[in-house]
């Protein structure tokens, strides 16, 4: 499609990208992994990650061993998540909730285009989200850790970011003068090194992502705890530092952000 091959030169600049996205999800966007399935569920598109080490960029400087494991190509777009909000046993089924705070109504849907990422969603919703994925698709679903996310930008090399060194041409940050999100994939020269035929899109820019713990104590997962938790990737409302492989930035697991979304990891089965 020639509207897709626009995007894979550096030469297309931010605001046509821009348009592209709006004209992909007019026309129904045909790409994997953004929409859903004929069942109606999250048509996730996994890339699969293989073992690796990470030290996170601490005081401590905290090492942590990365076992294989399989991230959605794509952060959660508004069409997959309203598939929750929509369902029967979605997002008011409390069962999702257990020991989640749970708010009444979700949050606000803006720049909701089928084909956008998903934000104003708190640490708990995506929690809610995931365990709800995981017993739609028989998977186990859930959020990263930093880790396993920083991993998945850079591997073991030395870049700053998922392409090696900044090209603004390559994310959607606030440099980029869009000032709001647009859709996903639209930068398929900033994918990361991993996944050779599909790639992670969307490390840097675009939204902040939720990790799976918290930022103070880096090692503690424990879902019942309200600490703050890890946000990574940075977004279109920060500039390109912030948007760093590396770079770990954090907010309350309650509050909900236009830049803030989330993607899901499928755990990986016995080795």
């Amino acid at each position: 499609m020639a509207l897709l091959d626009e995007l894979n030169t550096d030469s297309t600049l931010h605001h046509r990208r821009e348009e592209i996205g709006l004209r992909l999800n007019q026309m129904g966007d045909p790409r994997r992994g953004v929409g859903l399935d004929d069942n109606g569920l999250p048509d996730i598109v996994w890339v699969d990650i293989p073992a690796g080490e990470v030290t996170l960029d601490t005081e401590s400087q905290e090492h942590f061993t990365v076992r294989p494991f399989r991230l959605a190509r794509y952060p959660v777009t508004w069409a997959q998540y309203l598939a929750f909000l929509d369902a029967a046993d979605g997002y008011c089924n409390p069962a999702w909730w257990e020991d989640l705070l749970r708010v009444e109504e979700p949050g606000r849907q803006l720049w909701s285009f089928a084909n956008y990422p998903v934000i104003n969603v708190s640490w708990y919703d995506a929690l809610a989200y995931c365990r709800w994925l995981s017993l739609k698709l028989q998977l186990p679903i859930r959020l990263p850790t930093e880790w396993e996310w920083q991993w998945a930008a850079v591997g073991s090399t030395k870049q700053e970011y998922p392409w090696g060194e900044w090209n603004e041409q390559r994310a959607n940050s606030y440099d980029a003068g869009i000032n709001r999100t647009v859709a996903v994939g639209l930068y398929p020269l900033g994918r990361s090194l991993f996944g050779e035929d599909v790639g992670v899109d969307d490390m840097a820019g675009n939204v902040w992502e939720w990790c799976l713990n918290e930022h103070a104590v880096p090692e503690n997962c424990q879902l019942s705890r309200s600490e703050a938790r890890v946000v990574r990737g940075g977004s279109w409302r920060y500039d390109p530092n912030d948007a760093r492989s590396a770079a770990r930035y954090y907010y309350p697991p309650d509050l909900r952000f236009n830049y803030v979304g989330f993607r899901v990891l499928c755990e990986s089965p016995i080795e």
